[in-house]
């Protein structure tokens, strides 16, 4: 390439003479901070933006001519400039801009989240140029994209600041005055009731529809969450791992449990999971927006399931049980909760065990709050401890005494004692002796007489008193009976000393027994001169 003595091409000869295009391609752009996202991955946005850059340019003069470059100052508006905090004065901040010692920068206060200190360097946005009053008006807002009228496309991600509402949405108000709407339905992931919160914030959003006539645009929040939520979501799954303690959002509550939002991707963690103690509904524990630690339990990446846990993430109350109740043990617990099947009792805190209902006594119980009420502390004997699995059975009968034992002793046959009626069946009823003791009177010891149905003679509640027919403690089984003790018996009972081997007394014939016909000798009639004494 020819080139002139000063050592750039020389703009007379042809070959070193570059077109428009080639000359705006090789102007380099102003230079912004690093942490300036242009959404390089949105293709449109990138192929709008070279064409801009390729219109035709002035033509180039010659180097003599020692013309200025006029391009920053085109620029300038645009620009994103580093300045220093130099002083706030009511609802200003005034800024030092970097390499700029004519002019004063000056950006209001409300763009700040939280008043700047003075001396602290911040990346600024110039909105536009007062040199009469040798002011640079500043702006915090739209850092995240450099995007004007020219350069501003569908899907561009902008920073907008919340000047209003109203029934359909938020108003909002980009870099440069330019006017922007954002639906109600777009705010955020999920219904958002109340929109006046949201005044004077600055969101981050996407640009969807773009009216350059009424110079309006339509902003979506809830597609921009949604493209960062996909990416932190395959981010997530490449890092998570089952037994990793990570911090989440309640997002959402259910009957089952409660889903937490960890940054990309949600995990549920199950009612039971929420805490070693008994829980009736998740809202017992969190509401939606709480931060919680949570522990992953499962990941089920086919099914796009993660399960977590919050209970797991402390120690497990278990661990102290393990070995320090064994069966056999007697404790003090309380009755938190019954069911159809028994009562859960809390042993210490956070260990809870089950009392069965053929657990709570000796006798029949077919409801467990016959037996016991909640908030009830009972002395109970534990029968069965696995600490691994969290489970432990107790029973309160197994501390009391089998009322079975020396029951052939304290119920003699044929003795009466009084019971009560507690069940009647066809064949008969079952009477209450003492608790957990039961005997049985059949159907056909009610009476001497025939009973048509076991109602006719008792009733359930009634007391009466009973003879006890037969004993088998061993089988745990007791006959009863309302009949009268048999007179055999009773006659045994009476004289039970009779002399079996005495000699029976010998009745003699008389001799003077004739036929039957007599002395007169008609047919039956008289008897022959018979006497009552003589067979005697």
């Amino acid at each position: 390439m020819t080139q002139s003595p000063d050592g750039h091409p020389d703009p007379t000869n042809p070959a070193t003479q570059t077109s428009p295009e080639q000359e705006a391609a090789d102007t380099p752009l102003p230079p912004a901070p690093a942490e300036v996202d242009l959404e390089a991955e949105l293709a449109q946005a990138d192929s709008l933006l070279e064409a801009a850059l390729a219109q035709p340019a002035p033509a180039a003069k010659p180097a003599d001519a020692e013309q200025p470059d006029t391009q920053a100052p085109q620029e300038i508006h645009h620009d994103i400039r580093r300045g220093r905090i130099s002083a706030i004065r009511g609802e200003d901040v005034f800024v030092e801009i970097t390499g700029e010692s004519k002019l004063q920068g000056v950006v209001p206060l409300q763009q700040f989240e939280r008043a700047p200190r003075v001396g602290s360097i911040m990346d600024f946005v110039v909105d536009h140029i007062e040199e009469d009053q040798g002011l640079v008006y500043l702006s915090r807002e739209g850092a995240i994209s450099r995007a004007t009228w020219d350069q501003l496309v569908k899907g561009t991600v902008v920073e907008a600041r919340v000047t209003g509402t109203n029934k359909g949405g938020l108003e909002l108000e980009l870099i440069g005055n330019i006017r922007a709407f954002m639906p109600a339905s777009q705010v955020d992931m999920h219904h958002v009731d109340e929109l006046e919160p949201l005044v004077g914030q600055k969101l981050e959003a996407m640009v969807q529809e773009i009216d350059r006539k009424g110079r309006k645009v339509l902003l979506s929040r809830r597609a921009h969450l949604e493209i960062q939520r996909k990416r932190n979501r395959e981010k997530l799954l490449k890092e998570l791992e089952v037994g990793q303690v990570r911090e989440g959002t309640v997002s959402n509550l259910m009957d089952f449990g409660a889903f937490v939002d960890l940054g990309g991707i949600d995990g549920l963690v199950h009612v039971t999971d929420l805490a070693y103690t008994h829980v009736n509904h998740p809202k017992d524990v969190v509401k939606p927006g709480d931060k919680v630690q949570v522990k992953v339990l499962r990941i089920e990446k086919e099914k796009d399931r993660i399960s977590l846990g919050i209970k797991q993430v402390g120690p497990s109350p278990w661990e102290a049980v393990d070995g320090a109740i064994k069966p056999g043990d007697t404790i003090e617990a309380k009755i938190v909760r019954t069911a159809s099947f028994g009562a859960f009792v809390e042993v210490k805190g956070g260990v809870e065990a089950l009392l069965p209902l053929s657990e709570m006594g000796w006798k029949r119980v077919h409801r467990a709050e016959e037996v016991v009420q909640v908030g009830q502390t009972l002395r109970m004997a534990v029968l069965t401890v696995d600490a691994a699995k969290q489970r432990m059975t107790v029973s309160l009968k197994a501390a009391t005494e089998d009322p079975w034992t020396g029951a052939e002793r304290k119920y003699a046959v044929d003795t009466q004692h009084e019971g009560k009626v507690v069940s009647i069946t066809d064949f008969g009823a079952f009477v209450e002796l003492e608790a957990g003791l039961e005997g049985l009177v059949h159907i056909s010891e009610l009476s001497d007489k025939r009973v048509g149905t076991v109602g006719d003679i008792l009733k359930l509640g009634d007391i009466k008193s009973f003879r006890i027919k037969e004993v088998d403690e061993d089988n745990r089984k007791l006959s009863l009976s309302l009949k009268d003790k048999p007179a055999a018996a009773q006659h045994a009972q009476a004289s039970p000393s009779v002399d079996t081997n005495r000699p029976r007394p010998s009745l003699k014939r008389p001799s003077n027994l004739k036929s039957g016909l007599g002395t007169t000798g008609a047919m039956g009639m008289g008897l022959g001169g018979l006497r009552l004494e003589d067979i005697k």
